[in-house]
């Protein structure tokens, strides 16, 4: 079975060759006897639900589960946190290599100062990505399930760019 990943980061299953199978529907049976078009158009009507089902309804459960998922807002604030956390690292890494670089030397009180200013300003970082990621993610989930995370929620200059 193919399977596909979208930006929620759900896995999405595809239908087999088994599951897409054609339903042949004969149409000249439309004119066999006094029901033939009822029983042929009901014949369609019953093709088209099944495939349906079988083509889209694994992809409609799939996003209603990640709609519904509770933890997705913890794992959104989880990897905002940690990115942060690795921005702050790689921004103190990278100055203490341009002092290296050119020849600086700090002192022991100019070094805890740094590193007090440096894991305030990294914590409140942290905790302010958090509560965005947080927010944006109940604020998608509760448009998925309001219906508005369709083309017409994206602003005009991002589909002209296009």
């Amino acid at each position: 079975m193919a399977s596909y990943q979208n930006t929620l980061g759900i896995n999405l299953p595809g239908p087999s060759e088994s599951q897409t199978a054609e339903t042949y529907v004969d149409p000249q049976a439309a004119f066999r006897g006094d029901q033939g078009a009822s029983d042929t158009i009901g014949r369609l009507s019953r093709a088209q639900w099944e495939d349906w089902k079988t083509r889209f309804r694994p992809y409609i459960d799939s996003l209603a589960n990640a709609a519904t998922r509770n933890e997705a807002a913890q794992d959104a604030a989880t990897m905002a946190q940690e990115s942060m956390d690795t921005a702050y690292d790689n921004s103190a890494q990278a100055q203490d290599m341009q002092r290296q670089g050119m020849g600086l030397q700090v002192s022991q009180a100019q070094r805890g100062a740094d590193q007090r200013r440096r894991a305030l300003q990294k914590t409140a970082s942290m905790v302010s990505a958090g509560n965005q990621a947080r927010m944006s993610a109940q604020d998608r989930q509760s448009k998925i399930l309001a219906g508005g995370m369709g083309l017409s929620s994206i602003p005009d200059k991002i589909l002209e760019s296009q």
